[in-house]
C-alpha cells in the first residue's frame, strides 16, 4: 500500500446521512451512479446531488499504531467542500462513542478504531487526520460483512453467524450490522422467474376477447354467496361481477353472460381467457364455449400473469 502524497482530513458529523467526499481520486472501487438513480442531499442552503458511490481506505493513527480503516458505502457529491464522516453510520455499525473536549473516539469490541480531534483548543469541530491509501494488487486489508457476503455466495446473517462459531479461520470479529442494506445479488435470486412484460396484443373490437376468473369472499354474504367470476373485455376494459353460491354455478353466469352480449350488444365472444382452474376445465364449460364457437385459450400453470387482465 502506498499512501497519496496529501493528507486528508475528514469532518466526524453527527448530522451526516452518510459518508461523502468530494475528490473522486478517493476511491478504490467506485460505482457511477445514473441520472435517474442520483439522489438530492439537502443543506442549508440548496440541494445538491450524488454522483456515484464506492469504497474508501483511509490510513490514520490509532495510539502509536498506524491502521486502515475501510470505509463503505462513501457517496460521492462534487459540489460540497469537506469530506464527511456520518457519525451514525458508525453507531449504526455497532460503534460506541467516547469523548471529551480534546477527542471523540469510536470503539469497535478490538478497541479504539479511530479518533478525531479539534485543529486547536478550544474549537468544537472534530477531524479524523488520515491519508487516502491506493491499493496494490497484493494488499489485502481487513474483511466486512458485505466483502463476506459476497464470496461466500450470499448467505443469510444467521448461517454466516453460524459459520463464525463453526469455521476455523473465519473471522472472529467479523461485525454483523443491525441493518443490512438489500443485496441485489440475494433480491435476484430470490425472484422465481423473471418479470413479465406487458401484453403486445390486444383485441380490435368490443368482445373479440374476454378475460374472466373465478374468486372467493373470505366471508359468505348475507344472502349466501361466497363466489364471484368476472368477465372483462379486453377492448373496452369494462367488467362484469356475477355472485355465485357455488363454484358450479360458473356455467350458469357464463350463458347468461353470453345472452346478454348477444341481446343487448348484438356482438359474438370470439375468445376466451382464463387460469387452467377447475372450474374452467370442466366438460359442460368447455363445450359451452365450443358450441358456440369461441376459440378457448388458458394460461399456463402457475402464471396468472397472462391472464393479468382478470387476475
Amino acid at each position: 500500500m502506498k499512501l497519496k502524497e496529501q493528507g486528508a482530513l475528514w469532518v466526524l458529523d453527527s448530522g451526516a446521512s452518510a459518508h461523502f467526499t468530494y475528490d473522486i481520486n478517493d476511491f478504490i472501487e467506485y460505482e457511477k451512479l445514473a441520472p435517474k438513480d442520483r439522489e438530492p442531499v439537502r443543506t442549508a442552503a440548496h440541494t445538491i446531488y450524488v454522483e456515484g458511490k464506492g469504497t474508501i481506505l483511509l490510513k490514520h493513527k490509532v495510539g502509536d499504531k498506524l491502521v486502515t480503516t475501510r470505509l463503505y458505502p462513501v457517496l460521492h457529491v462534487p459540489d460540497i467542500s469537506a469530506r464527511l464522516l456520518s457519525m451514525g453510520e458508525f453507531l449504526k455499525e455497532g460503534l460506541t462513542v467516547t469523548g471529551n473536549a480534546r477527542h471523540i473516539s469510536l470503539h469497535d469490541r478490538n478497541g479504539t478504531a479511530l479518533t478525531c480531534k479539534p485543529l486547536a483548543n478550544g474549537q468544537t469541530t472534530f477531524y479524523l487526520d488520515s491519508a487516502i491509501a491506493d491499493l496494490q494488487e497484493d494488499q489485502v486489508y481487513k474483511v466486512d460483512y458485505d466483502l463476506m457476503h459476497k464470496r461466500l455466495g450470499h448467505p443469510s446473517k444467521d448461517i454466516m453467524s453460524h459459520a463464525r462459531k463453526n469455521c476455523n479461520g473465519f473471522p472472529s470479529d467479523l461485525q454483523f450490522p443491525t441493518n443490512a442494506p438489500v443485496c441485489p445479488g440475494c433480491a435476484q435470486g430470490k425472484m422465481p422467474a423473471s418479470s413479465h412484460p406487458p401484453s403486445e396484443t390486444r383485441a380490435t373490437a368490443p368482445f373479440e376477447r374476454i378475460h374472466s376468473d373465478l374468486k372467493s369472499f373470505p366471508v359468505a354474504s348475507y344472502h349466501k354467496y361466497k363466489y364471484f367470476v368476472n368477465f372483462l373485455d379486453d377492448y373496452t376494459s369494462y367488467a362484469w361481477i356475477v355472485l355465485l353460491r357455488n363454484k358450479s354455478d360458473a356455467i350458469l353466469a357464463l350463458k347468461q353472460f353470453m345472452a346478454m352480449v348477444k341481446t343487448q350488444y348484438d356482438a359474438d365472444i370470439k375468445e376466451w381467457m382464463s387460469d387452467a382452474g377447475g372450474e374452467y376445465k370442466s366438460d359442460a364449460f368447455l363445450k359451452t364455449l365450443k358450441d358456440a364457437g369461441i376459440k378457448i385459450l388458458q394460461s399456463a400453470p402457475h402464471t396468472p400473469q397472462q391472464n393479468g387482465r382478470a387476475e
